[in-house]
């Protein structure tokens, strides 16, 4: 079975206990953080896939880290999961679980690209387009790339709309090429 797959099984069904214990936005947090520590730790991720640390040891480099800062429902995952040795797709299970989440909380993520800062009306009326789009709150995140020239690219979900110069520029070059 695919490692996205199990992932997102296990986070479900950590959704669904953190509802039930009534501790969603605290375990919500804890994936974040544990989300942020995997990317700003090759050390850890690669323990946790190494096939040559047992088991055991994983839970107790996890133990040290996580367990006295962590809910005991966001530590109790990372024993079910290192008890059946798939400890490995635990970074995994934290990208979905914050996926899930935002589903879970009716929230759209959207992500703006643009060459200068947008102001605070522009980006209230991309909020506003987002939101009759998804139909969702819209969570938006703002990038600058100067080498844009001008113009945005704005990703909703798997969706991209590049409305840059650099892409307009890239594309009059190839029908000129042509």
């Amino acid at each position: 079975m695919s490692e996205l797959i199990v992932a997102h099984r296990y986070a479900k069904s950590l959704l669904d206990f953190a509802v039930e214990k009534k501790v969603v936005e605290v375990v919500y947090q804890d994936m974040l953080s544990f989300k942020e520590t995997c990317q700003g730790s090759k050390e850890l991720v690669l323990a946790l896939k190494s096939p040559i640390i047992k088991h055991h040891t994983k839970l107790a480099i996890l133990n040290k880290l996580f367990k006295k800062i962590f809910n005991e429902v966001t530590y109790s995952i990372f024993v079910i999961i290192t008890n059946k040795n798939r400890e490995s797709i635990l970074p995994a299970v934290a990208t979905e679980f914050i996926s899930l989440y935002t589903d879970y909380k009716g929230i759209q993520k959207a992500q703006i690209t643009s060459a200068s800062a947008l102001t605070a009306d522009q980006k209230a009326k991309v909020t506003a387009i987002v939101k009759e789009f998804s139909g969702k709150e819209v969570e938006l995140t703002e990038t600058i790339d100067e080498s844009l020239i001008g113009g945005f690219i704005l990703r909703v979900g798997d969706q991209q709309v590049d409305d840059s110069i650099k892409r307009k520029l890239n594309d009059l070059k190839v029908t000129l090429a042509s």
